[in-house]
């Protein structure tokens, strides 16, 4: 299967031929079989013809195809080179001899946004639920049966409750697909708007991971600048064939803006007219620590032209890998057209324990005690950053787990991260979510604080402040 990374500098023609060169000498492509059309190619990858054909005449002149009339290209015999087993040893001396030449720093404070210390997740009440929802499971003989495609009612009538709640939306149960996450919500929303033939509108700078999805789909992406009332709605291009928006209106990542009431429904009105959709990654809008969750925008689509996708990772556990999304209802009918003969691969206890942890009010509480958690965190790290304030800015409107870190000074952020890593403290660059790399501040870190420990802040912000000390002081 072939792939195309916009993002990499090598020529598209060049990426088709060295991944088919691969498959070819490795196997994975037998003589004599038939390559896939010039045209069909092109457009499954999205791309010229001219560049597929490119590839294929470069594989055509090197010896690894060969041209018939009525048939097209085919793969020729390409003889199998073994490789000895000293020779293996030998390149992992090699490999092992290069890695001991590059310095290894200990990581002390990992300040990432992927996951939460393990004391925050409750153990207890998980240990609970399972044993209680297995007991049930099995009284009800479904331990070892096949699950309905959208996931179980139970959870999804609990979690519409929550949800119509919390966050205000407007559906019922049958318009609720539950999904091992936000990646493989987006993989269903691709196939069902056939966004091969279209483009998707994105957030710049925006959420990579969704970045992934879409280009892996082979879709064209185009940016839409973000602001500090979130995305600017007036410079939506006006470009035929848009399929969707993808959007975090609530809590815009990674700025961290939360889109205005106005901006959301000249939002809503421009999709309307176009017969476009909105994504909206409503990922961790629920850890607002200063004031009540903001209603979603789904909660004022009048149009159904919404799809709200949730999940709990940045709430329960990453490692579950259960999320969800709600259709639209006339999605809901392509959906069942193409879905019609899958399951829920998502585990039928799983599911279970997290209805009743919503059922019994355990979830909301759960959701305090992170907000309370989180805040205490956040208000301390501005705390021991506030000698240097002149020197830095921190962006956060008080809610998520993570801040933007802008140096006033001109920096690089591979100096500041390799500054810091010295230190023991690994921070993140922002690059990875801008498209336009040439557009992204230099000067801005991503730092997490969901996993450190409130009694370790201090010490974590005095060794970056001896890292940065240059710039900070």
């Amino acid at each position: 299967m072939v792939y195309i990374n916009r993002n990499s500098k090598e020529p598209l023609y060049m990426q088709i031929y060295q991944q088919i060169k691969k498959e070819i000498l490795d196997g994975s492509r037998k003589e004599g079989e038939v390559l896939e059309g010039t045209r069909g190619l092109a457009k499954t990858l999205n791309v010229s013809r001219n560049t597929v054909d490119c590839a294929y005449s470069q594989l055509l002149a090197e010896g690894y195809i060969a041209s018939k009339k009525g048939i097209g290209y085919y793969v020729m015999k390409v003889p199998r080179i073994k490789v000895s087993d000293r020779n293996v040893s030998n390149n992992f001396s090699i490999i092992k001899k290069h890695s001991d030449n590059v310095p290894q720093h200990k990581v002390i404070y990992d300040l990432t946004n992927s996951s939460y210390t393990s004391d925050l997740f409750p153990k207890r009440l998980w240990r609970k639920y399972t044993l209680e929802c297995l007991d049930r499971l099995d009284n009800e003989a479904r331990i070892s049966s096949y699950q309905d495609k959208q996931g179980e009612l139970y959870l999804r009538s609990n979690l519409l409750s929550y949800l119509k709640r919390i966050r205000g939306v407007r559906c019922d149960e049958r318009q609720i697909i539950i999904t091992c996450g936000i990646q493989q919500s987006l993989e269903y929303i691709c196939k069902m708007l056939h966004c091969k033939e279209a483009t998707i509108l994105m957030e710049e700078p925006g959420f990579d991971k969704a970045v992934s999805v879409f280009m892996n789909n082979g879709i064209r992406i185009q940016t839409v600048p973000v602001d500090k009332k979130g995305i600017v709605v007036s410079e939506l291009p006006l470009i035929d064939n848009v399929s969707a928006i993808y959007s975090t209106p609530s809590h815009q990542f990674p700025t961290g803006a939360t889109l205005s009431i106005d901006r959301r429904y000249e939002l809503l009105k421009w999709v309307k007219e176009r017969n476009v959709y909105i994504i909206e990654d409503d990922f961790d809008s629920e850890l607002r620590y200063y004031h009540k969750p903001i209603p979603s925008l789904q909660s004022i689509d009048s149009d159904n032209r919404v799809i709200y996708l949730g999940t709990f990772s940045k709430t329960l556990s990453p490692s579950i890998r259960m999320g969800y999304m709600i259709l639209p209802p006339q999605l809901l009918e392509i959906y069942d057209n193409i879905f019609n003969t899958y399951n829920s691969t998502v585990p039928l206890l799983n599911q279970y324990v997290i209805g009743r942890l919503i059922e019994t009010g355990h979830y909301e509480r759960h959701i305090r005690r992170l907000n309370n958690v989180f805040r205490k965190r956040l208000e301390l790290f501005l705390a021991e950053f506030s000698e240097v304030k002149d020197k830095i800015n921190i962006s956060s409107n008080g809610s998520g787990q993570y801040f933007l870190l802008k140096f006033s000074e001109k920096v690089k952020q591979d100096e500041l991260i390799e500054r810091a890593l010295e230190h023991g403290v690994r921070v993140y660059s922002t690059m990875r979510f801008w498209q336009d790399k040439a557009a992204c501040p230099p000067n801005t870190l991503f730092l997490g604080f969901s996993k450190i420990k409130l009694e370790d802040i201090p010490d974590c912000v005095t060794r970056l402040k001896k890292a940065w000390a240059e710039w900070l002081y």
